[in-house]
């Protein structure tokens, strides 16, 4: 399928809004058990099986946690993350761990924090495929954040098992297409959005 810059716009927007209710949920002692599980069956169909994250939402919540004061905390500190930016590659070069995916195509969404930063800016660089046939998240890179707010350098944390399973986007490709939605509040972030 030809997927469109706009139906990458509404996956994501989609997927962050899942993963918003999932962080809020894990505390929430009003969301039956059935909620939850169709909540979490949601947020896993927007992974491939072989992203890392896919592996560690977890359907069984420990209902000793679901305090409200611990509900309450978690409230007030999570944010869903905000989608900034769109590009759209061609010819991507994957690492091992990527298989199942049309590989002529990646779309890299740049996506904010789930904790207040400060300035708005996009802290993630989450990699989407289409996989038989749907778009789904195949990785995602963080900042590298010893370069500072003077550079922009996306890295896969080698801690992780994004990393060692090679569940890497090793080149972008050649970029196609670009679709800007919000515009980040740091001069660092602004030029490269404006690329």
């Amino acid at each position: 399928m030809n997927y469109t810059l706009e139906d990458l716009k509404n996956f994501i927007l989609e997927f962050t809004e899942l993963e918003y209710q999932f962080g809020l949920g894990f505390y929430d002692s009003s969301i039956t058990d059935e909620e939850w599980k169709t909540l979490v069956v949601k947020l896993k169909n927007c992974y491939s099986t072989r992203f890392g994250y896919y592996s560690i939402i977890n359907t069984i919540r420990d209902e000793s946690r679901m305090t409200m004061k611990r509900f309450n905390n978690n409230k007030n500190n999570l944010k869903k993350r905000r989608l900034f930016l769109i590009r759209k590659y061609e010819k991507p070069k994957f690492g091992k761990g990527i298989y199942n995916t049309d590989s002529n195509v990646v779309f890299s969404c740049f996506i904010g924090s789930d904790v207040e930063m400060g300035a708005e800016v996009y802290a993630r660089n989450t990699s989407v495929g289409i996989v038989n046939g749907e778009l789904k998240v195949i990785s995602e890179r963080t900042l590298n954040h010893d370069k500072g707010l003077d550079e922009i350098e996306w890295i896969n944390n080698k801690r992780s098992n994004v990393y060692t399973e090679g569940i890497t986007i090793k080149k972008d490709g050649t970029l196609i297409e670009t679709l800007r939605i919000v515009e980040p509040e740091h001069p660092t972030w602004v030029a490269d959005y404006n690329q």
